[in-house]
């Protein structure tokens, strides 16, 4: 009612909704309006196709910015504490010199040495999520490393997960650090085995795709050419959207206190993105997860 106590038709505030389009849902801003000297009702829909596609590129660009100053923050820190534990190691073997198994002493100057030695692997990671390790690469069939490094995986995934190579044809060659692509399957592997607690499948499949335009992947675009994939597929408990938005940023995990590290996935991340590669994760509660490289 207005001031004198008499109705008015207060308009109702705009709606958001999707309406059915010829190929994908279209986001429209529906305006209801009462139409003059008549029972009849007008709505107004609004495409809010290209505000939508701006807003999710602002948040990829936002979400980009961020892990590059995570990166960099990290690799500082990384260097600064290798050069740390440079000198404790050096230390450390200087002792053992000093101190021969069956002196007291041996075991603990010991037991420094091999948490050093662990802490210089966190700082491996952390170098390669900042993309500011050393890398060699040189051409490889990438066929021939994940033959090579399936023997390791299949170890590390246990008797109740069943792994399957799917190679493709006229792969061509990739410019890669070997060592670290292996790094990068095994983190995946890993992963993957830690999400089929009561068994399941892990699948290694290459391929090759053109690409005429670019792709959105994750927080970057990548660009149109040829590409090497190799796709990591699991059968296991899969990941909803919210941890899905955060995996490859370090230290966040949803394991326990005492069983990760949080690295795995940024250290995959930080090595493809090194190499001029590109990461993308499809992922579904209770369907499973697959991590495609793009080479």
């Amino acid at each position: 009612a207005d001031a004198r106590g008499q109705t008015t038709d207060a308009l109702p505030p705009p709606l958001e909704m999707q309406i059915k389009g010829a190929r994908d849902p279209v986001s429209v801003q529906v305006h209801v309006q009462p139409l003059a000297g008549s029972p009849d009702t007008v709505l107004h829909f609004i495409d809010l196709s290209r505000q939508k596609a701006f807003e999710a590129q602002f948040i990829q660009s936002q979400k980009g910015s961020r892990m590059q100053a995570i990166g960099q923050l990290a690799g500082g820190v990384a260097h600064d504490f290798n050069n740390l534990l440079t000198a404790m190691l050096g230390f450390c073997d200087l002792l053992l010199l000093r101190h021969k198994p069956g002196d007291p002493s041996f075991p603990d100057i010991n037991q420094i040495k091999q948490n050093a030695n662990r802490a210089a692997n966190l700082v491996r990671q952390l170098l390669a999520f900042s993309r500011q390790q050393t890398l060699r690469p040189k051409v490889h069939d990438i066929a021939d490393i994940i033959i090579e490094v399936s023997h390791l995986i299949r170890r590390l995934i246990g008797a109740n997960i069943e792994l399957t190579l799917v190679h493709g044809n006229d792969l061509g060659f990739v410019k890669v650090d070997e060592g670290q692509m292996e790094q990068v399957l095994i983190n995946l592997a890993v992963n993957a085995r830690d999400a089929m607690p009561d068994g399941g499948k892990l699948t290694i499949e290459t391929g090759r795709i053109t690409t005429t335009h670019a792709l959105q992947r994750g927080a970057e675009t990548m660009p149109p050419g040829d590409y090497v994939t190799i796709s990591v597929t699991d059968t296991g408990t899969g990941m909803p959207a919210d941890v899905m938005a955060h995996i490859f940023e370090p230290f966040f995990t949803t394991k326990p206190v005492g069983q990760g590290t949080g690295l795995g996935l940024s250290t995959v991340y930080g090595i493809m993105r090194q190499t001029g590669g590109f990461v993308h994760v499809e992922s579904a509660l209770f369907k499973g997860t697959t991590f495609t490289l793009y080479l």
